[in-house]
C-alpha cells in the first residue's frame, strides 16, 4: 500500500469511527486554497462542528501520529476551518479541532478530542 492509499484507508476508518460514535459526516477532504481538512463532522449530541485531522501509521513508521500535526499544520487547518465556517453557517458555530490517529494493519483508532 502506498502513502496515498494508506492515508485514504485511515480516513475511511476515521469517518466510520466517528459515525459509530455519534457524529454526522459533513465533508471529507475539504479544500480551501492549498489547505485541506480530512474530515468535517458534527457531533450530534452537542451540535459542535469538528475539524478532524487524520494521521495514519503503519508498522515501522516513526513517531506518534499526532506529533505530525505541528504548528504550521495547525495554522493551515485553522485557515481552512475559517473558510468552511464562513460558507456554512457562520463562525459563531461551536467548533473544535480533533486529531484522529489510525494504526494499521490492526485498524486501531485513537481519537484526540479538542487536540489544539
Amino acid at each position: 500500500m502506498n502513502t496515498a492509499e494508506t492515508g485514504e484507508s485511515g480516513e475511511r476508518l476515521a469517518a466510520r469511527y466517528l459515525k459509530r460514535n455519534g457524529y454526522r459526516i459533513l465533508e471529507r477532504n475539504y479544500r480551501a486554497h492549498r489547505h485541506e481538512i480530512d474530515v468535517i463532522a458534527r457531533e450530534k449530541r452537542t451540535g459542535t462542528v469538528v475539524f478532524a485531522e487524520v494521521k495514519t501509521r503503519t508498522p515501522g513508521s516513526y513517531g506518534r501520529p499526532a506529533d505530525a500535526v505541528d504548528a504550521d499544520k495547525r495554522r493551515f487547518l485553522r485557515l481552512a476551518a475559517e473558510s468552511w465556517l464562513l460558507h456554512n453557517g457562520g463562525p459563531e458555530q461551536p467548533a473544535r479541532f480533533d486529531v484522529i490517529e489510525v494504526f494499521l494493519p490492526e485498524k486501531r483508532v485513537n481519537h484526540l478530542i479538542n487536540a489544539f
